[in-house]
């Protein structure tokens, strides 16, 4: 069956074990919650609950991308791309990386790369004895990506490489030893239907607001950097298409607004 055929039924035959993961993923947070009441003082159980959302977070996206076709019965691709052309007047994947050299490639897909330090941000903060932030970080971290997940299965898209092959196969971006590991990676663990918004983005720019002001300026350098070129890079190597990276960015700027102003009004005496 065709990825971006309809299907007379929409449910899925797996759907009682999502059911179950979801179930059981939250049947943890709330004994990891009890757990900490009950043992303040315990570290490792302190530490468990609250890295436990890293822990839900894998099973929250591959549910998304399982049934990111549930709603609408497809993929909607076709509808995106035609979007695109009509807005800019030409196919942002295929001109944006036209534009690159293997060099280039690589060092886009590096920033793409140091996405996946994102996760190990919480638990140095945590262990570095800045709780507080660490908590918040996380919160703000998880929010935006859990609104990407819903955005999946609202627009459900499987990516400019899949939905337009030949033209991928015409254009695609080659790199050196990150792009091939990163490709092993898109490979292995990135389904179709992962794409609108792009968690990428709205993850890397969550993080960029939320610590900007909590870091040094070479390391407030750094997280500039690698978030722009990991903006550049999702359209660049053909894992989103222009219009996910816009979205993403929308969601951790909204995300960043709504908790920053609800933390104002904490810290206002009543």
């Amino acid at each position: 069956m065709s990825w971006f055929a309809p299907r007379a039924d929409h449910r899925l035959p797996d759907r009682p074990a999502l059911l179950a993961g979801y179930v059981l993923a939250a049947l943890l947070l709330l004994a990891l919650a009890r757990a900490a009441q009950r043992f303040p003082g315990h570290r490792a159980v302190s530490f468990l609950r609250f890295a436990a959302p890293l822990l839900v977070l894998p099973l929250a996206y591959g549910a998304a991308a399982r049934t990111a076709t549930v709603l609408h019965g497809r993929f909607v691709d076709d509808a995106v791309h035609a979007w695109e052309r009509a807005t800019f007047g030409f196919a942002p994947n295929a001109a944006v990386a036209a534009l690159g050299t293997p060099l280039v490639t690589e060092v886009l897909t590096l920033c793409y790369f140091s996405f996946y330090g994102c996760f190990l941000i919480p638990v140095i903060l945590y262990a570095r004895g800045r709780r507080p932030l660490a908590e918040r970080y996380l919160f703000v971290a998880v929010t935006a990506l859990l609104i990407c997940y819903v955005g999946f299965m609202a627009v459900p898209l499987a990516g400019p490489a899949l939905a337009a092959p030949e033209s991928f196969a015409a254009h695609r971006p080659y790199g050196y030893l990150i792009t091939a590991v990163q490709n092993e990676i898109m490979a292995a663990f990135d389904p179709p239907g992962a794409c609108f918004p792009s968690a990428h983005v709205a993850g890397a720019w969550i993080t960029l607001l939320c610590l900007r002001r909590h870091v040094s300026r070479n390391v407030r350098l750094l997280l500039w950097t690698l978030t722009a070129g990991l903006t550049v890079a999702v359209v660049y190597d053909w894992y989103h298409y222009l219009v996910d990276a816009i979205a993403g960015l929308a969601v951790a700027l909204a995300v960043h607004a709504l908790t920053e102003r609800y933390a104002a009004r904490l810290r206002t005496p009543a």
